[in-house]
């Protein structure tokens, strides 16, 4: 009955997710989504958090997160991807624990490529050096947070990330150090009108501005991008919104909330959307489950 209650709950009322490359323009618009074919049946398993690490001159070769749904949890992947026809052509798993695992961010350091992906059951942030496998070296923060991206600016680094009490809400976390990977310290707490504080990507530069993708969690998880303006002054960050951008079409049309640029393709990102199985369901299930937990 429990496992019957549960396939119901996957079909009918989950978020179903997939990968995208989009072309963008000057003015963060999107346009041109082409998704991920591959014969994994979206009860079964799906992928979100996309991060193309490398690109060839056939492949995208991109870190995610593939959600096995009858677990409950996510692992950690790396997909192949054909830049003709976005066809997956293999899948290699890079990490698999007990926790939920998700959000693949990297770095790239003198002394190589370092995921630090999310693994808030774990209560910290450990990081691993990429290749064929993943080694684990480390722990860059010994705190439950989730979604960390990490930046240098102006001679130091700064991790932005939420932390427990409110993963999806309107208070993001900064912590500094002069080490990439090692000894960080928080230094602020930033907090916004809305809730926009959870990471979406990678801080990238646009025409001299400092910009971190983050998820809007106003209505639901993920619902849309803020892309928001890093500035510093007299040691303390503050974040502006430039562009707010929600998905458009019909194929994953309730959400996206992950923005990365293509290492090569400078005017290409990776992103990821997704649907319920049925949005009445889904709206229902929580409206009554919400009335059981008041």
């Amino acid at each position: 009955m429990k496992q019957f209650l549960r396939k119901c709950q996957s079909n009918l009322i989950d978020a179903r997710w997939n990968i995208g490359i989009a072309e963008t323009d000057d003015d963060f618009s999107i346009r041109n989504i082409h998704y991920v074919k591959h014969n994994h049946c979206f009860r079964k398993s799906w992928f979100a958090d996309p991060f193309v690490i490398e690109e060839t001159d056939r492949d995208y070769i991109i870190l995610a997160e593939e959600m096995l749904v009858d677990k409950s949890r996510g692992r950690i992947v790396r997909l192949t991807v054909n830049k003709t026809d976005m066809v997956l052509s293999d899948l290699e798993v890079l990490l698999d624990l007990d926790t939920h695992l998700s959000f693949p961010n990297h770095i790239k350091t003198e002394d190589g490529i370092f995921l630090y992906p999310e693994n808030g059951a774990s209560g910290e942030l450990s990081f691993y050096r990429y290749g064929k496998t993943l080694e684990k070296c480390g722990t860059v923060l010994k705190e439950t947070v989730f979604d960390s991206t990490i930046f240098s600016l102006e001679g130091s680094y700064y991790l932005l990330a939420t932390e427990a009490a409110n993963p999806n809400g309107n208070v993001l976390s900064v912590f500094s150090s002069d080490k990439p990977l090692s000894g960080y310290r928080k230094i602020q707490e930033f907090t916004f009108s809305d809730n926009i504080a959870r990471r979406a990507g990678n801080v990238f530069m646009n025409r001299g501005r400092l910009i971190s993708p983050a998820q809007v969690c106003n209505k639901y998880y993920g619902e849309g991008l803020s892309l928001q303006q890093i500035e510093l002054k007299d040691g303390k960050l503050s974040l502006r919104e430039v562009k707010r951008i929600y998905p458009r079409g019909k194929m994953l049309s309730t959400g996206f909330h992950t923005w990365n640029y293509l290492p090569v393709s400078g005017n290409k990102v990776v992103v990821d959307g997704y649907r319920f199985g049925s949005k009445v369901f889904h709206d229902i299930y929580f409206k009554i489950k919400g009335l059981e937990e008041m």
